[in-house]
């Protein structure tokens, strides 16, 4: 379990709390529950489905790549070839700004100072073509849990006119996924989570971003997110005073 303190709207303090068995009743005012392995409802809560893909990395390695599919495999033999090269561990600094230039090209809210937070729990790793940062990964780690979760990714491609560079920035992307797994089973952990599975969607990007957390194989879970219920409130009436 994970315990990271943040601020709503800069003023309301509260708790985000990863990877719990089950919510604290007595949180419901200043704990947000992320990921609990509980689905039952919990007074002073609003409760929410959150699917995501997980990979057993406690298995052999061959045994994980086996459930890749041909074509991420076909993809990450064809990046070693281009000579993409990947690097574990590097700055928050240089990922926050890696990921706001990407950002900007998806219309996403960019990465606050506030991400300096998980700096204790927080690892970075990257994949590097021709002297380049191409793919940018950000994971938070749970040695309790033995439970590595992706928080962030960016690429580079989507700031790249130039098509030999997407077609090797989508490969060197699989290929850094590959040797995150390895790198993180090597340090003890057990469970490789992909971040979120946009579960029932009939979204085109987001069924884009499902097929391609399927091609690494792995098995469905359904968790849950717990809302308190002064998050609810203070996001409703912040609503309110914008309309």
């Amino acid at each position: 379990m994970i315990q990271i303190n943040n601020r709503a709207m800069r003023i309301v303090p509260y708790t985000v709390v990863w990877f719990a068995a089950k919510p604290n009743l007595w949180g419901c005012f200043l704990k947000y529950y992320k990921q609990s392995k509980s689905n039952e409802e919990v007074p002073g809560y609003r409760r929410e489905d959150f699917y995501t893909k997980v990979i057993n990395i406690n298995e052999p390695l061959p045994a994980i790549e086996a459930n890749f599919d041909k074509n991420t495999n076909y993809e990450i033999r064809r990046a070693v070839k281009d000579g993409v090269t990947t690097v574990m561990g590097t700055s928050i600094k240089k990922f926050i700004d890696f990921y706001n230039a990407f950002a900007v090209t998806k219309g996403l809210k960019n990465l606050t100072k506030s991400f300096y937070k998980y700096k204790p729990h927080v690892f970075i790793t990257k994949a590097v073509y021709q002297d380049q940062d191409v793919v940018m990964h950000a994971y938070i780690r749970d040695n309790g849990s033995q439970r590595v979760r992706l928080l962030h990714s960016a690429s580079l491609f989507r700031n790249e006119n130039d098509s030999q560079l997407r077609a090797v920035t989508g490969r060197a992307n699989r290929l850094l996924h590959l040797e995150d797994i390895r790198f993180f089973k090597q340090q003890g952990f057990k469970i490789y989570d992909l971040g979120g599975y946009a579960y029932n969607t009939s979204d085109t990007e987001l069924l884009k971003i499902n097929k391609f957390k399927d091609s690494f194989g792995g098995s469905l879970l359904q968790e849950t997110d717990y809302l308190p219920i002064s998050l609810t409130l203070l996001s409703f009436l912040k609503k309110v005073f914008r309309l």
